[in-house]
């Protein structure tokens, strides 16, 4: 099968999955449904491979409660502080930092660190844009994202493609095997 066919396909199984997702997610009322591309993109520099998907998940959703705790965290100590938000930020997250990087590293069977750490900041972007009131609502959107994006989107089309490209292969090397047989 020739590199424009493989590609091809791949590009037609991902514009076929990935809008489907953003039609269904929006359907379903998920408002961050566009992080689940961040997140098939973490499966994807993993090398696609599909043994890392579950660390890839735990890694995102660690990131997810990071970021949580982050922002309750700042919401406590801005307001009792009175300090220059941008001082108690950076102090928040210093010392959110090096527990993450730990507990990622030492705990590497379960938690894959980039993906921990794409997951707080995914998540960080999304809970500064909204209420104190909204954050937990929108952790379970981000996390039904980050979930969608590896396993529906990196997972599925990754898989999907491999399976058709192995079905393709096969048929092409038995094609003339069959063809010798007739004659």
């Amino acid at each position: 099968m020739s590199k424009f066919k493989i590609v091809g396909l791949l590009a037609l199984i991902i514009a076929i999955i990935a809008p489907l997702w953003a039609a269904v997610s929006g359907a379903l009322g998920l408002l961050t449904g566009p992080a689940a591309l961040i997140c098939a993109g973490l499966y994807v520099i993993n090398g696609c491979k599909r043994e890392n998907g579950l660390k890839i998940t735990l890694g995102l959703l660690a990131g997810n409660i990071w970021a949580y705790l982050v922002m309750l965290s700042m919401g406590a100590l801005v307001p009792a502080l009175g300090i220059f938000p941008p001082v108690i930020l950076f102090c928040v997250l210093f010392v959110f930092v090096i527990p993450a990087v730990f507990l990622s590293l030492y705990l590497d069977k379960i938690f894959d660190l980039s993906s921990w750490l794409a997951g707080w900041a995914v998540t960080l972007t999304i809970l500064s844009l909204v209420e104190p009131t909204e954050f937990l609502t929108m952790l379970w959107h981000i996390a039904i994202a980050m979930i969608a994006g590896v396993w529906l989107i990196g997972v599925l089309i990754t898989s999907l493609h491999a399976h058709i490209i192995g079905k393709c292969s096969k048929a092409a090397e038995e094609a003339p095997a069959e063809d010798a047989s007739k004659e």
